[in-house]
């Protein structure tokens, strides 16, 4: 079994062969599967395929001789011998009307991993070459099919947990970042422009105007940056997931409601309390938020060396956690179910949530914690009949909204290099506009709007390394 489908030997890719102008990958999910996807790209792709490809019918033209987004059934086959290696669809797009921008040739084949395998190590043989992590999508960059802010979306859509976070990556796929940080571009130019013609004619003696003109011109600007800014947060946890964790004491109740938030029997649930030894992790979509749910070991004092492992493991999921529930069941002692720092702890999101609510002793139960704690927000659930699941989802919604603004932006920042370069833009800005209200000079301003702009284009990858491409590509994965 291969472990790597698009990976071979270097002494198979050697001499002009290893670096020229056509690369090939698998282009969908390891493993078997109906279909597979396999991406050549290239000037000369079209003539490379076309001696390996026999069409089906008469009626369809030669590969080279195809225009731009036809297809053509036929089959790959192996000049050396003849023999046929799989029935197929050719797909032709023609430069610069292709993903990449260049001439395009994909393959749709059957998804067997031996069939995928021999296509692939058959283009190669005949010129082309294995393509690079997201290689593809950095073609696509460098021939100005898309920007840098676009080319991580790519990766974001493709890795998305959720419809939210599918939908922000969507968005910023399509250009709306890039359209909202260019016309930030365009202002900023347009105000530097004209405090450069001020410069440049000071005889004309208008450079308190010039002042006045900029300081009002930047205050929108810099408050639609900070604005894209406190966004961050939310967009971090799209991407990355809210983390929920499940806490309390054993028995009460954890295991069952991460099987019956997860929808399915995820964690191993007994009445012997101790039974989950380790954090147990699940992933869940929440109203389109993506949810990192953990189920942790029942907090105790123990000799037994595996569950002290297990504890110490949930007291450290906890610090990690956005959100909390502690679980209290009303089958356990109030006080001893409690959590021993309850008084001291300062993590905001903690909740009270009373489990077991089908035993109908919870509602006394809930007036004497919410009494004791009048601070903390209090709830109860039932993992058997499903009582106040839809509470805690709508609970764990509004911690993800907590995070980020009443009126967001169509499209929110995900990235730290986003939230870094947008940071160095808005901070420019400002120092440009207070400076200007306590004398700062009219040519330090233009400096600081320069440097505002040097920020924003390498946001949108307008002016960026080649060290910083390779970083952010080189986290793709081949065939994308």
């Amino acid at each position: 079994m291969f472990t790597d489908e698009n990976a071979f030997d270097l002494d198979q890719v050697n001499g002009t062969n290893s670096r020229n102008d056509i690369c090939v990958a698998i282009a969908t999910p390891p493993g078997q599967s109906g279909l597979a996807v396999i991406r050549m790209s290239g000037p000369g792709a079209a003539e490379l395929a076309e001696p390996l490809f026999a069409p089906a019918s008469s009626r369809f033209q030669p590969v080279s001789q195809m225009t731009g987004y036809t297809c053509a059934a036929g089959y790959i086959t192996d000049p050396a011998d003849g023999s046929v290696i799989d029935q197929v669809v050719l797909t032709r797009f023609t430069a610069p009307r292709s993903f990449t921008g260049e001439d395009t040739i994909e393959i749709s084949c059957h998804g067997g991993v031996a069939v995928k395998q021999s296509i692939l190590a058959l283009l190669i043989r005949h010129g082309a070459r294995p393509a690079e992590p997201g290689e593809f999508t950095r073609r696509a960059f460098m021939n100005g099919k898309m920007d840098l802010t676009q080319a991580e979306a790519v990766m974001d859509l493709i890795s998305a947990d959720a419809a939210r976070s599918a939908g922000n990556a969507a968005a910023q796929l399509k250009g709306h970042l890039s359209q909202l940080v260019r016309q930030d571009i365009t202002e900023i130019y347009n105000l530097l422009a004209s405090l450069e013609l001020v410069l440049e004619f000071p005889e004309h003696d208008e450079s308190d105007l010039a002042a006045d003109q900029l300081c009002r011109g930047l205050r929108p600007v810099y408050e639609r940056l900070a604005r894209r800014i406190a966004g961050y947060e939310q967009g971090r946890l799209l991407r990355e997931g809210l983390t929920v964790v499940l806490a309390g004491r054993p028995n009460v109740g954890k295991s069952s409601l991460l099987n019956a938030l997860s929808g399915y029997d995820r964690a191993i649930v007994t009445a012997v309390p101790g039974t989950t030894r380790d954090t147990v992790e699940e992933l869940i979509d929440v109203q389109g938020i993506p949810v990192r749910l953990i189920d942790t070991a029942g907090l105790r004092d123990t000799t037994d060396v595996v569950e002290q492992i297990g504890v110490s493991r949930a007291r450290q999921a906890m610090e990690q956690a956005d959100l909390i529930f502690w679980l209290i069941s009303p089958e356990e002692d109030l006080e001893a179910d409690l959590p021993p720092d309850l008084n001291e702890r300062t993590h905001p999101a903690l909740i009270l949530l009373i489990s077991k609510d089908d035993l109908n002793t919870s509602m006394v139960l809930r007036q004497k914690v919410q009494a004791k704690w009048p601070d903390r927000l209090v709830m109860t659930c039932s993992a058997v009949t499903g009582e106040g699941l839809i509470r805690i989802r709508d609970r764990i919604v509004s911690e993800y909204e907590s995070h980020g603004l009443d009126r967001q932006e169509d499209v929110l920042i995900t990235s730290s290099r986003h939230r870094h370069c947008l940071d160095k833009a808005a901070q420019a800005i400002r120092q440009a506009e207070s400076g200007m209200r306590n004398g700062l000079t009219l040519d330090v301003a233009a400096m600081l709007l320069r440097r505002a702009l040097e920020a924003l284009a390498e946001l949108t990858g307008d002016q960026v390394t080649e060290t910083l491409i390779d970083t952010i590509f080189s986290r793709f994965c081949v065939g994308k």
